[in-house]
This record gives C-alpha cells, sequence and structure tokens, in this order.
C-alpha cells in the first residue's frame, strides 16, 4: 500500500485552510510550527506533510533505511510520483502550493 502521502490529492488549488482540512480527513495530525511559518502534520503510518511559509507543500514518505544503514524520507510530487534526487539539480521542489 502507499503511504498516506502519497494518497493526498492536489493541494495546489486549495487555500491553507482548506488543505489542513483535507490533511485531517487524511489522517494526518498537526505537529509543530516553527518561528520561521512552517507547519508540520505527520501522518500515523510516518508520512509527514510540511507546509512552507510561502505556501509549498512538501511531502515526505516514512523514513527507509538505506543499504549504507542511513535513513531518510522520499519526497513526492503533487502527482504522486516520487522526485527522482539529483544533487544540484534543485530537484526538490514539488511543485505544490497551497493558496495563502
Amino acid at each position: 500500500m502507499n503511504p498516506a502521502a502519497q494518497q493526498l490529492p492536489d493541494l495546489t488549488v486549495e487555500t491553507l485552510s482548506a488543505a489542513i482540512a483535507i490533511l485531517e480527513t487524511y489522517g494526518f495530525l498537526f505537529q509543530t510550527s516553527t518561528k520561521g511559518g512552517y507547519q508540520s502534520f505527520e501522518h500515523p503510518d510516518g508520512s509527514l506533510i510540511n507546509i512552507r511559509p510561502n505556501g509549498e507543500i512538501v511531502r515526505t514518505r516514512p523514513k527507509i533505511r538505506a543499504t549504507d544503514g542511513k535513513t531518510y524520507r522520499s519526497r513526492y510530487n503533487r502527482h504522486e510520483t516520487k522526485i527522482k534526487f539529483e544533487p544540484g539539480a534543485k530537484t526538490h521542489n514539488t511543485g505544490e502550493k497551497v493558496i495563502l
């Protein structure tokens, strides 16, 4: 089964409050808000959703362990596709933003 972060609909056309309501509907719980304006939501399966101060959504799956023993979280874009990490290529932008 796909992680919860991958199952969410595209939140690009949603307002911040509507996006938060959708996250709650999918089982995400508010975790924290930083002084810088970041908001974090976590799902019981370990998926994380971060909303940046500019409205960008960052979806990450539960932690997985690489062959070298380190743990990491894969990012997903608004089309539910895993974002391939390419160092120096600015590949971490998800292209998904809520309306602030």
